[in-house]
């Protein structure tokens, strides 16, 4: 999902051109940053499923509509671009194992279908969606070059 949360920004900016592409990926990777205890340690922890990426207030939609605020008043189109990124890795992210805080702060319970079988420091090192997310890059890239 790391260059998912660059491909599905990039895909939105194609089919809406008005939105503001820079916010758009800076909400759809500021999630991104309760990942580096993981990555500096090169390792999943004992008990995967606990780790602390993605069970932090940053990947909840809470956190965006909250910095939404603040937001819109300097720039709506800014606010709306950053607001919608956020969403998109949060609701992404949701599709894993563990799910995510979707109604933070009303339940700390993970929601998500479990569709995507893994925790995070395998998916960071599996060739094969490393390949696939590359290939949807591309795909995306070339999509925005014949817009």
């Amino acid at each position: 999902m790391i260059l998912a949360h660059i491909t599905v920004p990039l895909i939105l900016y194609g089919f809406f051109p008005q939105l503001h592409l820079l916010a758009l990926l800076v909400g759809a990777n500021i999630s991104s940053l309760d990942s580096l205890p993981t990555l500096i340690r090169k390792r999943t922890p004992k008990e995967p499923i606990t780790e602390a990426h993605a069970a932090t207030i940053l990947h909840t939609l809470f956190f965006f509509i909250v910095l939404f605020i603040p937001l819109y008043i300097f720039n709506l189109t800014i606010a709306l671009s950053f607001m919608i990124g956020g969403f998109t890795h949060v609701l992404i992210d949701a599709l894993d194992e563990k799910g995510r805080m979707l109604l933070y702060p009303l339940s700390n319970k993970f929601y998500g279908p479990k569709i995507l079988t893994y925790d995070f420091w395998t998916y960071v090192t599996d060739k094969k969606i490393f390949a696939l997310e590359s290939a949807l890059f591309v795909a995306a890239c070339i999509v925005l070059l014949m817009r």
